[in-house]
This record gives C-alpha cells, sequence and structure tokens, in this order.
C-alpha cells in the first residue's frame, strides 16, 4: 500500500530553538496584520526620513493619545457586556493554551513523542485501517504508512551580540539537535511495542522517518579558504559524511530501498557512526541567516565576506545536483528571524537569482509554504518557479492549520487555467508540526483536516501526499 508523506515537519526539543526568537514570533503573529505590514515599511525606512515623521506625528500622536484614553474607557465599559468578555477572554485563553501545548510537547522526549503521535492517530484513523483520505463522492484512500522527513534547524545564533540580554545565548549548536533526534527516532522503533499493542500479531511501525540535516554555510569553511582562529567545521567534510554515497543511487527505486533498509534502532548513540542514508536530503533557513544568494547589497563587510559566502552557497548546490539530494528552505515572511537583516534571504526572488543560473536550474528544491499566507507576490513568485524549473516543489505546510484554506488554495489553482494540473504536479503535503501547534491542538487534527476537504479530489490529494512528495524526494 501506498504511504502519506508528511514532507515538512519538526522533531526538536526545548533546547534547541532560540525561545525567545518563538517568544517575539508569537507576539507578532497576535498583532493585527495591517499592524505588522506597517511597522515592517517603517522599519526599513532610513534613519532621516524616521526622524522627520516623528517630528510630523508628535502632535496628532499627542491628540491620538488623549483619544485612545477616551476609547479604553468605552472598551473597559464595552468588556463589562458578558458576552463580549467572555469572547475575548476565551480567544486569549486558546492562543495561551495552543503555547502551553506547544512547550509541553518540545518538553517531552523526542521518542516518546512520535509514539504519542502512533497512539492518536490509531485512536482517530484506526477503525479503517489507517489514514484515510475522503472524497465528496464517499470514495477513499486508506494509507497504513506515514513518512515523515524531520527537519534539523541550524539555528547557530551567530548575531547574540544584537541581544539587549545580560546572558546572551551565544551558541546552539546543530550537532546536540542532531544527536537527540537520532536518539528519539531509535527510541521510537525500540520502545513503541510497550505501549501500541494488539490483541493479535504485532503492529508494524506506522512512522516511516527520514530526517533532513540543517545547514547554514555562515556556521560552515571551505577548505580552499584561508585558515581562521579557533574550530573550524568545513562544509566539504559536513557533506562528504552524509551523503557521499547518494552519487550512486542511478535511479531512485535504488534511494528508497537503501533509505528503507536503514535500521535506526541499532543507532548506538555516537553521531560519528551516521553517514550516507541516515539523512533523506537538507533543510536551509534564511531567516537564521543562510543566504541563498550573497549580493553586495546584503549587508557584508565587504567584498571579501560576500564571495567567501556566495563560493559556499555554490559548492552546496553543486553538490546537491551531482548527487540529487532535495533540499528543502523555509520560503515565507514569517518563522524565527534573528536579525531583521535576512528578512529579504527568504524571499522567492533570492531563489530565483539561483535558478537562473545555468548550473543549478536542475537543483532539487522544495520553496516551503508556498510564500506564506500574507505573500500574494511571494506565492505568485513561487508558483512561477515551480512552473518553470523541472525540479522545484513547494510545500503547504502550517497552512492548514485553517481548514478554510483548502478552499483558497484551490480558486488559486483554478486561476492558473491550462497550467492547473502542472502546477498540481509540484505541490507537497506538509504539516509543520510541531511548530504549527501555536494554532492548532494535535497532530491529527491538522491531517483529518486535510483528509476531509472537499477542495481537492481524491486523484489530487494522493498528488499531494504521495507523488509529488516521492519524485522530489527523488524515491520515484
Amino acid at each position: 500500500m501506498a504511504a502519506f508523506y508528511d514532507s515538512h515537519c519538526h522533531m526538536m526539543n526545548l533546547s534547541h530553538p532560540n525561545l525567545t526568537v518563538m517568544i517575539k514570533r508569537t507576539f507578532r503573529d497576535a498583532m493585527p496584520k495591517v499592524l505588522v505590514k506597517l511597522y515592517e515599511k517603517l522599519s526599513a525606512l532610513p534613519l532621516v526620513l524616521k526622524l522627520v515623521l516623528w517630528l510630523l506625528l508628535f502632535l496628532p500622536l499627542l491628540f491620538l493619545f488623549t483619544l485612545g484614553v477616551l476609547i479604553g474607557l468605552i472598551v473597559v465599559l464595552f468588556l463589562l457586556i458578558s458576552p463580549t468578555r467572555a469572547a475575548l477572554i476565551g480567544k486569549f485563553k486558546k492562543k495561551v493554551a495552543n503555547i502551553m501545548n506547544l512547550l509541553a510537547v518540545m518538553e517531552t522526549d523526542i521518542g516518546d513523542c512520535l509514539i504519542q503521535l502512533e497512539e492518536e492517530l490509531r485512536n482517530k484513523f484506526g477503525t479503517k485501517g489507517g489514514l484515510t483520505l475522503h472524497e465528496d463522492s464517499g470514495e477513499e484512500q486508506v494509507y497504513d504508512k506515514i513518512v515523515m522527513t524531520p527537519l534539523i534547524m541550524d539555528f547557530g545564533l551567530k548575531n547574540y551580540k544584537n541581544s539587549n540580554s545580560p546572558y546572551k545565548i551565544r551558541w546552539k549548536p546543530v550537532v546536540a539537535q542532531i544527536e537527540d533526534l537520532c536518539l528519539g527516532i531509535r527510541d521510537y522503533y525500540r520502545h513503541r511495542d510497550a505501549y501500541i499493542k494488539s490483541e493479535s500479531s504485532p503492529i508494524p511501525p506506522l512512522f516511516g522517518i527520514h530526517p533532513f540535516i540543517g545547514i547554514n554555510t555562515q556556521n560552515y569553511q571551505l577548505k580552499s579558504f584561508p585558515p581562521t582562529e579557533g574550530l573550524t567545521s568545513f562544509l566539504e567534510d559536513l557533506l562528504d559524511k552524509n551523503f557521499r554515497e547518494f552519487e550512486n543511487d542511478t535511479t531512485p527505486e535504488m534511494r528508497c530501498r537503501k533509505l528503507s533498509e536503514r535500521d535506526w534502532s541499532t543507532f548506538n548513540g555516537n553521531i560519528e557512526s551516521l553517514g550516507s542514508y541516515h539523512f533523506a536530503g537538507i533543510k536551509v533557513y534564511p531567516p537564521l541567516g543562510f543566504n541563498p544568494w550573497p549580493e553586495k547589497t546584503d549587508g557584508y563587510i565587504d567584498n571579501t565576506e560576500m564571495e567567501m559566502e556566495r563560493e559556499k552557497v555554490q559548492y552546496l548546490y553543486e553538490f546537491c545536483i551531482r548527487h540529487n539530494i532535495p533540499l528543502t528552505a523555509h520560503c515565507s515572511s514569517g518563522g524565527f528571524l534573528v536579525d531583521k537583516k535576512y528578512r529579504d534571504f527568504a524571499s522567492p526572488a533570492k531563489w530565483a537569482k539561483v535558478l537562473q543560473q545555468k548550473q543549478y536550474e536542475q537543483l532539487r528544491l522544495n520553496l516551503a509554504h508556498f510564500g506564506g499566507v500574507e505573500r500574494d507576490d511571494w506565492r505568485d513568485l513561487v508558483a512561477e518557479l515551480v512552473l518553470n524549473y523541472a525540479n522545484v516543489y513547494t510545500d503547504i505546510s502550517y497552512q492548514g492549520v485553517d481548514r478554510k484554506i483548502y478552499g483558497k488554495l484551490k480558486l488559486f489553482f483554478d486561476s492558473k487555467g491550462a497550467d492547473r494540473q502542472r502546477l498540481m504536479e509540484k505541490i507537497i503535503f506538509g504539516s509543520d508540526f510541531m511548530i504549527n501547534l501555536q494554532d492548532i491542538t494535535t497532530y491529527g487534527t491538522y491531517l483529518q483536516y486535510f483528509a476531509e476537504t472537499g477542495a481537492f479530489t481524491l486523484e489530487e490529494k494522493e498528488q499531494l501526499c504521495n507523488r509529488n512528495a516521492m519524485r522530489y524526494l527523488y524515491l520515484a
């Protein structure tokens, strides 16, 4: 039976991400979108213009402050009305509950988290034999296997000096995250039988897990560069260690077989024992400082620094193409933005510059999040790149926290006319678990929204969660 692919998810604990950035993102997401956009536009203005605007706005602001006090008094009186107060408090409680749920999941051992996810899904979908997709006609498709691709994020945090806090988070070593994830995957396979039992024969694992290693080229050097002080990590060594044998995979079926044969239950806890086929691909995260195409205008100290960063990303792309490695890139205006100068690094316009280089047009790339729900211009450009380049895909991760999004996506796909079918062949399902718990209660609920939507036919759902994903991952 075919497997259901969740091609964009995360498995991490509280020690891995920059929680201060996560908290800032939470408050930012809670703000009215118009205020966020206004703030971003004002932040981009030169200092002189900001001062002029401040002087021009001082008197109106004083008036508005007075008016705001009066409105505030009216609001306080308004909140005394029970139904209004209950609705606002309920919304606030739900947001807080979601954040507490996310933190609870991140505090859970990764292996146990995976076991609990399987328990949830078997309770929700088990009566029909597995995750069941529906069509309005009543036809169904059942999947008894879910393939997850946990994406590791290389936080690095080289900009810690910009923090105003007296104590700084000076590093978030990706090695620790790799080790914790691999141990979690191992423990899922070792211990799930103690929790998931059957009266008859043992139930095979629900999840097949193919993690992506996180790489931020900022945190590495090339061996051709001049020696630097301190401990140096080389990009060539990292890629060679984890993907050397991928070059020998002459067919997707060969890659699929080798990944499936890997036995995580025997992992000894030493990351030095990891090699080819422990990771299925690479994750890059521009808001953390990864620059897809370094240029002089990107704020580098000098041309030498810019050229060195350019050399590193070029080496990465050449290696990925030669070894047929899928590369997933965060491509939305949201996320863990650690420095405002990195904001535009996530733009699809940056990736357009990469793909316009003839030697990189075959890059196997997933522009994740379809540009984000707030940026129609980014979504349009992502769609253009997906249609113009054979190996470029996009996923719809996180967007499904709102079950209405699938109807909106259908309208967008329908607007493409003759290109609709080609575009549908390049869209991949993703959940963005566990990050999506900021706006949804459980992983199973997210999958259920997709399973039940009437916006797509069963054939189209099969494309998104299986065929398209396997082509992107070079598994079919």
